[in-house]
């Protein structure tokens, strides 16, 4: 999930630079806005917080909520791709295989139809991988959800081990190393 959620917003803080960029006035409300409050493009829409923006040049106030409304409708793209992920912040964990990939379909669908590139690139992506990633997002009959936790934390003992190590001239040394930490560590 978190490299599926990752490559989205990775693509949605390009879209946003890229319409930032394109307004006129570089020192209007909204190009100051974008730049100064990107992570709101990039989080829950509850998240958003109850606060007010000071516009320096005027002193008006105005919501966070109605500025980003505002800046997202701006551009078409930066619209479909900041709706496409709260689609996916919304998805639901209990989704069967069948369901995860109707889901993914919509999602890929939306990106592959939009006006940017970039979101293009990532829809088709989605839709390269989208057995891999209905894989990942649904659970299984015996109601299991399969995740690579294990093979991450392995995988950072052992690059822990290197950092710690310098190098090791002999690699037994260091699988052996490897092994003995991997085996006696704290349990998953």
């Amino acid at each position: 999930m978190f490299h599926v959620i990752r490559l989205l917003t990775s693509a949605i803080n390009t879209v946003r630079v890229r319409a930032m960029n394109g307004l006129e006035d570089k020192a209007s409300l909204e190009y100051n806005f974008m730049k100064k409050n990107w992570k709101l493009f990039l989080c829950r829409h509850q998240k958003i917080p109850d606060k007010y923006y000071a516009y320096k040049k005027t002193g008006e106030l105005f919501h966070y909520d109605y500025l980003l409304n505002r800046c997202i409708r701006q551009n078409p793209s930066l619209w479909t791709s900041y709706n496409t992920l709260q689609d996916m912040f919304r998805y639901d964990a209990k989704f069967t295989f069948d369901e995860a990939l109707v889901f993914l379909k919509r999602i890929s669908d939306n990106l592959i139809n939009c006006e940017s590139p970039i979101m293009r690139e990532v829809g088709r992506s989605y839709h390269k991988w989208r057995f891999e990633i209905a894989t990942a997002f649904s659970k299984t009959q015996n109601n299991i959800r399969y995740n690579n936790g294990v093979a991450e934390t392995i995988n950072n003992h052992i690059k822990s081990i290197t950092k710690a190590a310098y190098r090791y001239r002999n690699f037994d040394r260091f699988r052996k190393r490897a092994m003995l930490i991997i085996t006696y560590s704290k349990p998953l």
